[in-house]
């Protein structure tokens, strides 16, 4: 029973007891000694009382006098070197111990530190050993991760119940913001693919494995994509599947386009085509037609004929269009084109390098200008050919030189109508040209003369991604089922954020002007799945907000509303349970704003600030700065005070927290909570 009391009180509090407990004996002994000088030595009893009064108080107060200094400078010390050796054992931060903290308490500061430098090693020591044993893994892990990421086509692994464990790329350029454990329908409409799953599930079932093909449009049908959905088996059992598609919006439109290109060209020609018809019926019928009807006659014929040429140019122009959407296009490197020519062409030829980039059928353009040089080299009138590329506008000039002879352009369409290689069949310059909605012409150089291709430059690569890439996790644990308060905060997602605002004042017309957010995904921070805007409050920023923030009321001139910036963010937090540092303050700017959204935040909260008073309670300091002092995280200056920056640190110090709450017995989200709610005097400090 003692045992159990004194593991539910505090250390400080179990020093006060004891110092109570001292002083109240000292002055039972002094009440004790009197009465018994009394009973011997008689006398009044004045005197007796008078100096066990005086001498019970002196005791009293000797023993909170030294109870205080004793709290002061050995149970708070005490205290603070147990939370930061746990800290630096549970959060894996490797940071000296203040020992000044501790000066009266002897060697027992030093000797922490000596433990924490032990810790260290024996960390680092680990940490080398796992280096070494998983380099191997390491390469193939890296190798894998540039293979899958770069893929042309969009790839997603799911688990079975269809949550996402895996992803390229592609597949974010294609779907948004997907992410790690979310759910597919959140991105793709679930029907199609749960068809091609239960196809596949029934070719499993004959024994028949392979992959199902499926059309489905993305969630807000913007996209259709076509795919392939295969099975991922481990020991005969279904751990996953894995879907690979490309966007089929462009052949979906393309093949609309040819249709209604189609209907259009016969209703163009129909209507000319017969009164062509009829008006030539009537000049070899009638004989003896005045001349002026004749005239007419042949008037209208001649205006049917250029309608139907008319026509014939305008659906020409869009074919090739069309076409040209269909065409394999991809970005290629100008340097590669020069290359191949250099290699195909049979001739001399310098090269000017570049570094731009074009958006055509590599293959076709190298082999069009390698055939240009054969036959500009084959007669021997020609030298000192030279390749080189300029930008102009929006397009790459390819610019193939020489000196000598001069090319005429019937000379140079003669070369473009043949076939460009066995490999293409009969498909001549002339139509790769076509297909590249452009031409190529002769004309006079700086230096002699030269042949000019205009190409379009490729549009800007996809973001580069992060150096650790965080697009897959195939230790996803299991989706929560039941109470969501019974759930191990280790099976959670989180999404930690942060606002900017106005002013401090949320009910007083304080408005939010940034917001920024980060998810955690089994206990990883995930960089790559993102949220960030400036959001445009409708009111002008104060200049003392400015000076926090730097944000400007240009800055937001054209930024979303908190209507739209609202929504978005609160697509991003599905399924989340939100963290931030002081939430309270965040959540009321987000929930006043409820009815202007559309939508309600209620997601699970946790608050890193009455999460650090619980697990440091020692000491007052909970600001963002002191706990990424006391966790060893790093702001830059410049990215303290933005959303996105706040966010990062408050995430970095979260994931940290997580470990000692684990350490303290608080392993579900009802317990976080819990714990929190015991910070009565900080929760009604937070009353926004």
């Amino acid at each position: 029973m003692i045992e159990r009391l004194t593991e539910r009180l505090g250390l400080r509090l179990r020093f006060a007891l004891f110092f109570a407990a001292l002083g109240l004996g000292g002055v039972a002994l002094i009440a004790g000694a009197l009465v018994l000088g009394h009973m011997r030595a008689g006398g009044p009893p004045d005197g007796y009382v008078i100096a066990g009064l005086v001498s019970g108080l002196g005791v009293l107060g000797l023993a909170a006098w030294i109870g205080l200094l004793f709290d002061e400078n050995v149970a708070k010390p005490i205290l603070a070197l147990a939370s930061d050796l746990t800290t630096r054992a549970r959060a894996d931060v490797d940071l000296q111990i203040d020992q000044d903290q501790a000066r009266h308490l002897g060697t027992l500061a030093p000797a922490a530190n000596a433990i924490n430098a032990a810790l260290s090693e024996a960390r680092a020591a680990r940490q080398r050993a796992v280096e070494r044993e998983t380099a191997r893994i390491a390469r193939e892990k890296a190798l894998f991760e540039a293979l899958f990421r770069d893929l042309g086509e969009g790839a997603v692994v799911a688990t079975p119940d269809n949550r996402v464990m895996l992803y390229n790329r592609m597949a974010q350029e294609l779907l948004g913001d997907i992410g790690l454990d979310r759910p597919l329908s959140a991105f793709l409409r679930p029907e199609p693919v749960m068809n091609a799953l239960a196809r596949m599930q029934e070719a499993r079932i004959r024994g028949e494995i392979g992959a199902e093909t499926f059309l489905a449009a993305s969630a807000d049908g913007t996209r259709f994509l076509l795919g392939r959905v295969s099975p991922i088996l481990s020991d005969e059992e279904l751990s996953g599947h894995v879907l690979i598609f490309r966007d089929a919006t462009e052949d979906l439109s393309a093949h609309a386009a040819h249709d209604h290109l189609f209907t259009t060209l016969m209703e163009g020609v129909r209507r000319p085509a017969g009164t062509i018809g009829a008006l030539l019926e009537v000049l070899q019928s009638v004989d003896d037609l005045a001349p002026e009807e004749r005239a007419k006659m042949r008037q209208g014929i001649e205006d049917e004929v250029t309608r139907l040429f008319a026509c014939l140019d305008d659906l020409s122009a869009r074919h090739a269009a069309i076409k040209s959407r269909r065409w394999p296009m991809s970005p290629v490197a100008v340097n590669h084109v020069f290359d191949g020519v250099r290699a195909q062409g049979g001739a001399d030829i310098r090269i000017t390098h570049s570094d731009a980039m074009l958006s055509c059928d590599g293959f076709a353009v190298t082999t069009l200008l390698s055939v240009i040089l054969r036959h500009l080299a084959e007669d021997g009138k020609r030298a000192g050919f030279t390749l080189a590329a300029e930008r102009d506008g929006a397009e790459i000039r390819l610019l193939l030189g020489w000196t000598g002879a001069a090319v005429g352009d019937g000379e140079l369409t003669g070369w473009l109508k043949a076939p460009l290689s066995a490999a293409y069949g009969d498909y001549s310059g002339r139509d790769a040209l076509a297909a590249h909605q452009t031409e190529i012409w002769p004309e006079t150089g700086k230096e002699g003369y030269r042949v000019v291709l205009p190409l379009a430059a490729a549009a800007a690569p996809l973001a580069p991604g992060d150096a650790r890439p965080e697009f897959y996790d195939f230790d996803l644990p299991a989706a929560p089922g039941g109470d969501l308060a019974d759930t191990p905060l280790s099976d959670l997602n989180f999404v930690v954020f942060d606002t900017e605002t106005t002013g401090l004042s949320p009910r007083g017309g304080d408005e939010i002007v940034q917001i920024a957010g980060l998810r955690i995904v089994n206990g990883r921070i995930l960089r790559g799945e993102s949220f960030e805007t400036l959001v445009n409050p409708g009111r002008p920023i104060p200049p003392a907000s400015t000076r926090v923030h730097h944000i400007t009321d240009a800055m937001v001139t054209d930024a979303p509303d908190i209507s739209e910036a609202g929504r978005r963010f609160h697509d991003f937090c599905r399924g989340a349970v939100l963290v931030a540092h002081n939430a309270p303050f965040d959540l009321a700017f987000l929930r006043l704003k409820e009815q202007a959204i559309g939508r309600h935040f209620d997601n699970p909260v946790l608050c890193t600030v009455l999460m650090s008073a619980g697990l440091f309670a020692h000491t007052g300091q909970h600001t963002l700065d002191a706990l990424c002092d006391r966790f060893g995280v790093h702001i830059p200056p410049q990215a303290r005070h933005t959303a996105m920056g706040d966010t990062v640190a408050t995430a970095e110090v979260f994931v940290r927290m997580l470990a000692l709450l684990s350490d303290k017995g608080v392993t579900t989200l009802g317990g976080a909570i819990a714990e929190e709610g015991r910070q009565t005097r900080l929760r009604k400090a937070q009353a926004y």
